[in-house]
């Protein structure tokens, strides 16, 4: 997004909620951060809304994301290549790249439980797999994750330098027909058991058994079958957008998602790591600058940030032209600050300031903890009616998270330097 929407289009985006705060922007951005998922259901349903507003189709949009990725524009190759080493030695020997991609898809993405090929077969050199998984909490990370499945899923073998998959068709899903519509068309469902949308008739009260029998697939769960889904008569398209929301012949709130691949077989690569590779050296001199000046500049944009000295002369520590605190906390924070700045780490260790004699002059007794303490007190302010300060937790925190450890929580811009 930071590539493809100017910033101040951007900015209308993560105006749409208060939880949508630089922290968030932050941890989206450094690929070693982790986002939970409430964050990445506020994060995707913002961005699908955010679309429709602008008139913008959001299958449209996942297709740029595909693109731009097969691109290694808008992606951190490193992170890639972290998750496949595992596999490397796999990927060399298979014969069918993407066939491997799919059968490695439970364990890269454990989000997805029960995971499993329910039939695979092979007719005129093309391959032909159903394959099932859940969520167990349908809606947690997306309402709709159908779209953003089926670009993930296609994103594996282009980014081994691979075609992607021909055909990938949802026979059922765990979204609901309700949720698939995403608030874009209104649904009556009639005691006669079809589903109008517009008066059109588009969808039918069905069993999953009827899905499953449809396709000649087995399942283990026999009560499982007998569960009332809502199968799609017809497409049913958004009118201003043109993206597609109920898919003809997909099954909606099935208790399990079926995917069906319909792909040519035997395609290899004979060294599918190499562009991966190359994208690795290359974003680390020129193509990520772009989108980490985009990021500063949503940054700035937001109104959001907090200048931070500290000052070697004196040994103190100023926090938007307001002394904070001197001497060892000061030096704690420093010591913080630099490695946050530099590379935006926000995990600290006891230890590592225990051993530097600047702050414990003791090795035997470094007493870091009372030190720490006396550093989040300084951020918290005091409550003492006789000494009132008013602290600065509001753009960052320190957090004891757990024990031998502790946390930095940037709340907005940290912009630090040296005096």
């Amino acid at each position: 997004m930071l590539i493809s929407y100017p910033v101040k289009d951007i900015l209308t985006l993560v105006k749409r909620d208060s939880r949508f705060n630089v922290k968030l922007l932050n941890d989206l951005y450094f690929e070693d951060s982790f986002v939970d998922e409430s964050a990445h259901r506020l994060v995707m349903n913002c961005v699908v809304n955010w679309l429709y507003d602008r008139g913008e189709n959001p299958d449209a949009f996942v297709q740029r994301i595909i693109d731009r990725c097969a691109a290694f524009e808008a992606v951190p190759a490193r992170s890639v290549l972290r998750s496949y080493l595992p596999y490397v030695s796999l990927f060399y020997a298979t014969e069918d790249v993407r066939q491997l991609c799919l059968d490695i898809i439970p364990k890269r993405y454990p989000v997805m439980t029960s995971s499993k090929f329910l039939k695979r077969s092979m007719a005129d050199g093309y391959r032909k797999e159903f394959f099932a998984f859940r969520l167990d909490s349908p809606g947690v990370l997306v309402t709709n994750p159908m779209r953003w499945f089926i670009g993930l899923v296609q994103l594996g073998p282009i980014l081994l330098d691979t075609p992607a998959y021909e055909r990938i068709e949802f026979k059922s899903s765990q979204t609901s027909f309700i949720e698939a519509l995403e608030n874009r068309q209104n649904a009556e469902m009639r005691d006669d058991g079809f589903i109008y949308v517009s008066g059109r008739q588009v969808g039918k009260y069905m069993t999953f058994g009827d899905c499953l029998s449809e396709f000649d697939l087995e399942w283990e769960f026999e009560a499982e079958k007998k569960m009332a889904c809502i199968k799609a008569l017809e497409d049913v398209v958004d009118e201003k957008t043109g993206a597609i929301l109920i898919h003809k012949g997909c099954y909606y709130g099935a208790p399990a998602s079926v995917v069906f691949f319909d792909y040519k077989a035997n395609v290899v690569a004979p060294e599918p790591f190499n562009k991966l590779m190359s994208a690795v050296v290359k974003q680390e001199f020129d193509s990520w600058k772009p989108i980490q000046r985009a990021q500063n500049q949503l940054l700035e944009a937001m109104n959001d940030s907090v200048n931070i000295v500290y000052y070697k002369s004196d040994d103190s520590i100023s926090v938007n032209n307001k002394h904070l605190m001197r001497n060892v906390p000061a030096r704690i924070l420093r010591n913080l600050l630099r490695e946050y700045s530099a590379t935006g780490r926000e995990e600290y260790e006891n230890r590592e300031f225990k051993r530097d004699p600047s702050i414990c002059m003791d090795p035997l007794r470094p007493n870091f903890e009372s030190r720490l303490n006396r550093v989040i007190a300084h951020i918290n302010g005091s409550d003492d009616p006789e000494r009132p300060t008013e602290g600065v937790k509001k753009f960052f925190e320190i957090e004891r998270h757990r024990r031998g450890g502790f946390r930095f929580v940037p709340k907005c811009k940290i912009i630090f330097r040296e005096e």
